[in-house]
């Protein structure tokens, strides 16, 4: 009984404390204990606390420029890959020789640019990151 008692206490323990939503200007995210985020102008940045992995997440106007357009710029100005586009109309690249993949998408309005560096070692953390990301 005391086992069983302990292991449920675990567990409300590690659900009550696994993440906290932040919110920034245009979204919201639950950032996980052990992960920090910042805000600095368009670029909300969450970073493990040990480096060891972090997401940048830029959403600003397009200013004009389309989705393709701006993959092309970012890829160059980060001497990216050459982008690539998938079936929904988003483009990613990588970079860093492979260590920091990219994807952008957005409308004529917001654009949204996501990098990740550490993906092999935080990618199930990352994923659960963007996947609270709640648009405002």
């Amino acid at each position: 009984m005391k086992r069983v008692l302990a292991c449920v206490l675990l567990l409300v323990l590690a659900g009550s404390a696994r993440a906290d939503v932040e919110e920034f200007r245009y979204f919201s995210l639950d950032v996980p204990d052990g992960w920090t985020a910042t805000e600095e102008g368009a670029v909300v940045t969450v970073m493990k606390d040990d480096k060891s992995g972090s997401l940048s997440i830029t959403a600003d106007d397009p200013q004009g420029q389309t989705i393709a357009e701006l993959a092309a710029r970012f890829s160059k100005e980060l001497n990216g890959t050459e982008p690539e586009r998938d079936d929904e109309g988003s483009y990613t690249f990588s970079f860093n020789n492979g260590i920091s993949q990219a994807a952008i998408d957005g409308t004529e309005d917001l654009y949204l640019l996501i990098i990740g560096t550490g993906i092999e070692q935080n990618g199930e953390a990352m994923l659960e990151i963007l996947d609270s990301l709640e648009m405002k």
